[in-house]
Parts: structure tokens; sequence; C-alpha cells
């Protein structure tokens, strides 16, 4: 499977096709701080806490 290649916060990083942003940081040791993410929970995203830029998007992206 092709990986993904990123830079977060200056740190490259590879991630898996389908790998939520917060998924693939946190794969690759970066913290994103999270309220509303659960393991048991499917992907909200109604907190807000886990926004982040994306250099080729005008508006924060939850991760």
């Amino acid at each position: 499977m092709t990986q993904i290649h990123a830079i977060i916060n200056g740190k490259p990083i590879t991630a898996e096709p389908g790998m939520t942003i917060l998924q693939a940081a946190r794969a690759n040791g970066i913290y994103i701080p999270t309220l509303c993410d659960h393991p048991a929970l499917s992907p909200f995203g109604a907190c807000r806490v886990c926004l982040v830029e994306a250099e080729k998007n005008p508006k924060l992206l939850t991760s």
C-alpha cells in the first residue's frame, strides 16, 4: 500500500491512506490535544480542540 508523506510542525511523517490527521500525528509521536476523541467512539470533532492548519486549505480542519 502506498504511504502518504507529510510534514507536521516541521517534522516529516508517513501515514497510511485513510488515517486521520490525528491518527497520523499520534503514529509519528506528535501530540495533538483532544477532548471528544475516545477509542470507543466514532470520530466526532465537536469540541474543536484538535483544530489544525493545512498549508493549502484556507480553513482550519479537525484532525
